[in-house]
């Protein structure tokens, strides 16, 4: 069993972190959690029977190609923070707030009995609210949308994890495992937090050194961590890793714009329009 998680070190670079039996087993340093960074990391791992993750940032797509047999139990707790980030903690209609409320019942299904009774309000919830969830607003130009978006949107992250079937693998009696599967990331959070606390307490490091910290930390917590000479003779120097960082920068949308003058390939060209015109008002519709 491999719990799956990713730590955020500013804007520019995440830290994805693979754990089994309290032990780190691998790592990967990447600038945005992508489905192709989560592979990266997958790909030195022998696939497990389950994993246990958020479920987020690219990383259903990476577990679909790089281990298609491993079964997925989606971190419940997560669910009620991404349903609150859409619906905000007091929404005005009570639609929404059931919804919320839902979502918070998640971490208390613990047993079958439990499972059926949280599938039953959920669909008991979408039946009351069916009209309320269709209203459309119209806009200037003919077109439709959902009237309550945000609401929407909640409404098809549920549907999406429930017809993913893994909100509820940890009852599965035929998955084949020793112990009990967890239904959280709780197990690593507290190991997580230890981590995210290292900038804060040694104020002042610059990227490289943040990095190379947090690689430093995981190697420590690995099962058979290798000593400290072996550590010096090893170790990436800061010139290595900056000339990697610079060589993925500059592969990057963003950063050949920067380095080479490149465009984004949206949203940075410049308008032709902003040179011509007899006006100092910019003609860009």
């Amino acid at each position: 069993m491999v719990h799956l998680d990713g730590i955020h070190l500013g804007r520019k670079a995440v830290v994805l972190i693979a754990y089994a039996g309290g032990h780190v087993i691998g790592w990967y340093v990447a600038r945005r959690e992508t489905s192709a960074a989560w592979m990266s990391l997958m790909a030195r791992i022998a696939e497990p029977v389950v994993v246990v993750c958020d479920g987020g940032g690219g990383i259903r797509k990476a577990l679909r190609h790089a281990w298609p047999g491993a079964r997925v139990q989606h971190c419940l707790f997560h669910i009620r923070p991404d349903i609150g980030a859409l619906l905000g903690q007091k929404p005005r209609y009570e639609a929404p707030r059931q919804l919320l409320r839902l979502a918070k019942e998640l971490t208390r299904v613990k047993d079958g009995d439990a499972m059926a009774a949280w599938l039953g309000a959920y669909n008991a919830w979408e039946t009351r609210h069916k009209d309320f969830l269709e209203q459309k607003s119209i806009w200037a130009d003919g077109s439709e949308n959902d009237l309550h978006q945000r609401l929407a949107k909640a409404r098809d992250m549920l549907r999406r994890r429930i017809r993913e079937q893994a909100m509820f693998t940890f009852m599965d009696p035929g998955l084949g495992v020793a112990t009990p599967v967890p239904t959280t990331n709780n197990a690593i959070e507290s190991v997580n937090a230890r981590i995210r606390e290292m900038p804060g307490n040694h104020r002042g490091l610059c990227l490289i050194r943040r990095i190379k910290a947090v690689c430093w930390w995981c190697h420590q917590h690995t099962e058979r961590p290798e000593s400290a000479a072996w550590l010096a003779r090893h170790a990436w120097r800061d010139e290595q890793i900056e000339h990697l960082y610079r060589q993925a920068w500059e592969h990057s949308d963003e950063g050949r714009q920067q380095v080479f003058g490149i465009p984004a390939r949206y949203g940075t060209v410049i308008d032709w329009n902003e040179f011509h015109t007899s006006t100092p008002w910019k003609d860009t519709d």
